[in-house]
C-alpha cells in the first residue's frame, strides 16, 4: 500500500513539457491526415424553437432592452438648443451621444451542410513558378440551403444618451435607461415613465404595444450555395497579396 501512495505521489509531481514548433509550408504538406467533416450548424437567437420571437412570460426577451443592438457613429452628438424646432443642435465634439438601435433583434440560420477539409491549394507567382500551399477548404452544395427563418430585427431607430460625452471622454449613468440602447419607448396611449414607455407617436391597432423606430427587416428564405472556399496563409508571392 505503501508503495503504491508513493507511486502516486511520483506521478502527480512528474512535470510535463509541450512546445510548440512553427512549421513550414514543406512541413505540412509532408504531414497526412484523415478525411474531412461534414458540419451541420444552426444559430437560434432570440426565438423559440418554432421561429417565433421568444419576447413571453419568462423568454431570453421578456425584457426587450436586453435584444437591443446599438451602434455608435463617430462625432454623432447633440446638444439642447430653444432655437431649433427638434430642441436639439447636432455636435460633432461632445453633447448627447447619438445611437442607432435594432430593436428586436432575432432569428434563425440553419446550415445544413457544409464541408470541412484540407486542401493543396496550387498557384502561380510573379515569376510564375508553382506554389503548393495547405489551405483549409469549405465546400457548401445547392442540394442543400442554408435555411433562413425570421432573421431581422423589428424596429430601427435613433436614439440618445441621457448624459454628456464627447469625442475624448465616455460619460456614464447609474440608470441603465438613461443610455440610448437601453431605451424602449412604445407605441402606448399612457406614457409610463418608470419602464421608458412613452407616447412618441399615435397609438394605433397594428402599433400598440411595440417598440418604436422607423423601419424593421425581416428575411426568410433559401440560400443556395454551390461551391467551396479555401483559406490559406497569404504572402508576397501570390500576385493578390
Amino acid at each position: 500500500m505503501k508503495k503504491i501512495t508513493a507511486l502516486l505521489f511520483a506521478l502527480c509531481a512528474t512535470v510535463t513539457h509541450a512546445e510548440l514548433q512553427t512549421l513550414d509550408n514543406d512541413a505540412l504538406q509532408a504531414i497526412n491526415g484523415q478525411a474531412g467533416a461534414d458540419l451541420s450548424l444552426m444559430l437560434n437567437l432570440n426565438q423559440t424553437s418554432n421561429g417565433i420571437f421568444d419576447n413571453g412570460s419568462g423568454g431570453v426577451c421578456e425584457k426587450v432592452e436586453f435584444c437591443h443592438i446599438g451602434l455608435a457613429i463617430n462625432k454623432r452628438f447633440v446638444q439642447a438648443d430653444a432655437t431649433k424646432p427638434s430642441g436639439w443642435a447636432e455636435n460633432s465634439d461632445s453633447g448627447n451621444k447619438l445611437w442607432l438601435v435594432f430593436k428586436g433583434v432575432q432569428g434563425t440560420l440553419n446550415i445544413q451542410k457544409m464541408g470541412l477539409d484540407g486542401a493543396d491549394l496550387k498557384y502561380l507567382d510573379k515569376s510564375n513558378t508553382e506554389i503548393i500551399k495547405p489551405a483549409i477548404q469549405l465546400s457548401f452544395s445547392a442540394a442543400q440551403p442554408i435555411l433562413i427563418r425570421n432573421f431581422g430585427f423589428n424596429a430601427l431607430s435613433i436614439e440618445q444618451d441621457n448624459f454628456t460625452s464627447s469625442t475624448t471622454a465616455q460619460g456614464s449613468s447609474a440608470n441603465m435607461y438613461d443610455y440610448a440602447y437601453f431605451k424602449k419607448p412604445t407605441y402606448e396611449a399612457i406614457a409610463n415613465s418608470a419602464n421608458q414607455q412613452v407616447a412618441t407617436a399615435t397609438p394605433s391597432a397594428y402599433d400598440h404595444g411595440r417598440e418604436t423606430g422607423f423601419m424593421g427587416l425581416m428575411m426568410n428564405g433559401n440560400l443556395a450555395i454551390q461551391g467551396k472556399v479555401m483559406v490559406f496563409s497569404c504572402d508576397g508571392s501570390h500576385p493578390r497579396c
